[in-house]
């Protein structure tokens, strides 16, 4: 069954790890998906092999999440392809890893640029253009499970999460009325690039996150993807203003 048939979505920071396989398996249920990421290259590539693998319609999009020119070009090229957007996932996000009294300001800084800010000026120009098309929309952020919990060397990281979780329950309280919802996505460890890199910065912790996660395994990208699938579809049409965590069971008792 297609739970996205027809529908236009955005995946931002689409072109590695869980943004990619957002967009693969928002197209292998019918939806157009708009790849976006910072290198053109990168994104057309990722939307010829869905389109080469019979998914739906697919399209690179160049996108700087930090800068609003580079994300209003974006919505308009998507809306200029598609006909209009229904789905927005703010899926772009960065890590470096330092202990407080190192991180050097200019890091907090790009951390809090890219993965709070890039989510309110993506939401900011999709909300626009979701409410002048008045159909709704979804408007899904991909916050992590570290705005939960105290992790080493993570105050940046896990501080821009949570207040992406904070932004999101006031983004479904403002949208509310123009039908269109607002979740958070809140991955546990999951295999991707970035997290390989924190496993070298910070040893142990692989096993560390094996010991507490209940279902003995790490998550794949597309553990996280079939959560994005969900949010995005009917089938949650009556959830907003929440946030679903895919830990394998890490915070049960949290």
């Amino acid at each position: 069954m297609n739970l996205l048939e027809n529908k236009v979505a955005l995946v931002t920071g689409a072109a590695r790890g869980i943004g990619r396989a957002i967009a693969e398996a928002y197209a292998g249920h019918g939806a157009h998906v708009a790849i976006a990421d910072l290198h053109q290259g990168d994104v057309d590539a990722v939307a010829e092999d869905i389109q080469t693998t019979g998914g739906g319609k697919a399209l690179g999009v160049k996108l700087d999440v930090t800068n609003p020119a580079s994300v209003q070009g974006a919505i308009d090229e998507v809306v200029a392809a598609f006909g209009g957007i229904d789905i927005l996932v703010n899926n772009a996000g960065i890590l470096r890893a330092h202990l407080i009294v190192d991180c050097p300001l200019e890091d907090w800084q790009a951390i809090f640029k890219v993965n709070m800010e890039g989510t309110f000026l993506c939401s900011q120009a999709a909300a626009r253009r979701m409410i002048q098309h008045g159909k709704g929309g979804v408007i899904i952020n991909v916050a992590s499970c570290s705005a939960r919990k105290a992790d080493l060397k993570h105050a940046a990281y896990s501080s821009s999460k949570a207040a992406v979780i904070c932004f999101t329950r006031i983004l479904a309280l403002e949208l509310g009325s123009y039908g269109i919802r607002a979740n958070a996505l809140l991955p546990g460890a999951t295999e991707t690039e970035m997290l390989r890199g924190v496993f070298v910065q910070i040893p142990g912790i692989r096993e560390d996150l094996l010991t507490k996660t209940a279902l003995g395994r790490l998550a794949t990208p597309g553990d996280q993807a079939n959560a994005a699938v969900f949010l995005a579809s009917d089938l949650a049409r009556y959830i907003t203003g929440e946030y679903l965590v895919v830990s394998g069971g890490e915070f049960m008792n949290a």
